[in-house]
C-alpha cells in the first residue's frame, strides 16, 4: 500500500527542508553567554520601538493594520518619495518576502540562479515552489563574484538571479562595476533578487545600492529587513522594494493582518531612529577593526566583511570549533552550514563580546 496522499505535491516531496540545529553546551556554568551566531544587533533593539512596544502592548487585544497601505506610506517617506507606495512588498521577515517572491515569479521547473556559499534558506524556498536550483559558486579563494560564470548559466527557463550583497556568510561584496555588468546582460525578462539586508554596514565606496536601479526602471527587486541594524529580529519585519510593475503584481499575494500589531509598531519608530542606527554602525565598524587586527597579528585567514560579522578559517574543524566554543559560553556559526566548509563565522559584538571571544578562540591557535 502506497505511503504517500495522493494530494501531496511531487516538487514539495522532493524539496530539501530547512534545517538549523542549535548545538546545546556541554557545561553552563559562564559568568555570561555571549550569542554571536546569528548577525544580531548586539547593542539590543532600537529604544524608540522599545518604548512604542510598552506603550502599545495594552492595544494587542485588538485587531490593527488590516493591510499594508499605511506601512508602505511610512516607507515612501522614508525613501523621501523617490520610491511611491506600491513599489514595497512587507512581511514578516525578509524571509516571508523571500516567500512571497517566489511563490509569484517560481513556476515547477524554472530556474534559479544562486551563488553559494550563501543564505542557506533560498534554496529550500526556491523548491517548494518547484524551481530548480542551479548553483554558481562565488570565486575562490576570495569569494568574489562570478559574472560571468552566473551568465553563462543563464537559459530560457531562468527566472530570478539571487544576489546577496553583501554576501553571508562571506561578507564579500559585488562591486557597482560587477553587478552592472551582470545586469547589462541579462535577459530582459529575468529578475534579480537584491538581497541586500547587510547594506547598513557597508563603508565601499563601490556598493551598488537596489534603489538606484529601480528608480532606473530595472527589473530588481531589492530585500531589506529590520533584524539586523534596527535589532528588532524577534518581531520578524522585513520588506522589498521594486518597480511599480512588479510590485502592483507582487502586492497581489495577499493575507489579511499579515504583520502583528506590535511589529509594524516597532518598524515605524525604528526608522526614525537614526541615533541608533549610527552608533551601532560604529560599534560594527570599530570591533571589525580590532578583529581585523587581532587575526592578522595571530596569522588566522579572514575575509574582510561588508557586513556586521566575519568569516575566518577554522583552526581545527569549525563543527568541533563551534561545539567547543560553545562550551565556553562565545556561540559562533560553522560556515559549514552554508557551503564554506572549514571556515566559521562570527557577529560583531560589542567590546566586551569580541574580548571574550578572543580569549577563548585563542586557546585553539597553535594548539
Amino acid at each position: 500500500m502506497s505511503t504517500t496522499h495522493p494530494l501531496f505535491k511531487k516538487h514539495i516531496q522532493k524539496a530539501s527542508r530547512f534545517q538549523l540545529r542549535k548545538p546545546t553546551p556541554k557545561k553552563t556554568n559562564w559568568d555570561k553567554f555571549y550569542k554571536l551566531s546569528s548577525n544580531e544587533n548586539m547593542m539590543g533593539a532600537s529604544p524608540r520601538a522599545v518604548k512604542a512596544l510598552q506603550q502599545a502592548i495594552e492595544g494587542v487585544y485588538e485587531y490593527d493594520f488590516y493591510d499594508d497601505y499605511q506601512f508602505q506610506d511610512v516607507l515612501a517617506d522614508f525613501y523621501n518619495q523617490e520610491l511611491k507606495s506600491g513599489q514595497f512588498i512587507t512581511a514578516n521577515s525578509g524571509v516571508e518576502v523571500l516567500e512571497i517572491i517566489c511563490r509569484g515569479l517560481v513556476s515547477v521547473g524554472s530556474e534559479c540562479i544562486i551563488s553559494s556559499p550563501t543564505f542557506s534558506p533560498y534554496k529550500n524556498i526556491i523548491e517548494l515552489e518547484g524551481g530548480v536550483v542551479v548553483d554558481v559558486p562565488l570565486n575562490t579563494p576570495d569569494y568574489s563574484y562570478d559574472v560571468d560564470g552566473v551568465l553563462a548559466a543563464v537559459t530560457d527557463k531562468t527566472a530570478i538571479v539571487f544576489v546577496t550583497n553583501p554576501n553571508n556568510p562571506t561578507g564579500t561584496y559585488a562591486t557597482k562595476a560587477e553587478f552592472e555588468r551582470l545586469l547589462d546582460a541579462l535577459p530582459k525578462d529575468v529578475i534579480v533578487v537584491y538581497d541586500e539586508v547587510y547594506f547598513h554596514f557597508v563603508d565601499a565606496d563601490d556598493f551598488p545600492y537596489a534603489k538606484d536601479y529601480i528608480k532606473e526602471g530595472r527589473n530588481i527587486i531589492g530585500l531589506h529587513t529590520f533584524s539586523k541594524i534596527y535589532g528588532l529580529a524577534g518581531m520578524r519585519v522585513g520588506y522589498g522594494l521594486t518597480t511599480p510593475e512588479i510590485g502592483e503584481y507582487l502586492n497581489k499575494i495577499f493575507r489579511p493582518f499579515r504583520i502583528s500589531t506590535l511589529s509594524t509598531i516597532a518598524a515605524y519608530e525604528a526608522l526614525k531612529d537614526t541615533e541608533h542606527v549610527k552608533a551601532s554602525q560604529e560599534m560594527v565598524w570599530e570591533g571589525k577593526k580590532w578583529l581585523y587586527d587581532k587575526f592578522q597579528e595571530a596569522g588566522v585567514r579572514y575575509w574582510p566583511s561588508q557586513g556586521n560579522f566575519v568569516m575566518f578559517k577554522s583552526p581545527i574543524n569549525s563543527i568541533e570549533l563551534t561545539l567547543q566554543m560553545l562550551d565556553e559560553g562565545v556561540m559562533v556559526r560553522p560556515g559549514d552550514n552554508f557551503g564554506a566548509v572549514g571556515c566559521t563565522r562570527m557577529t560583531i559584538g560589542t567590546q566586551e563580546a569580541n574580548e571574550r571571544f578572543w580569549e577563548v578562540f585563542s586557546t585553539f591557535l597553535n594548539a
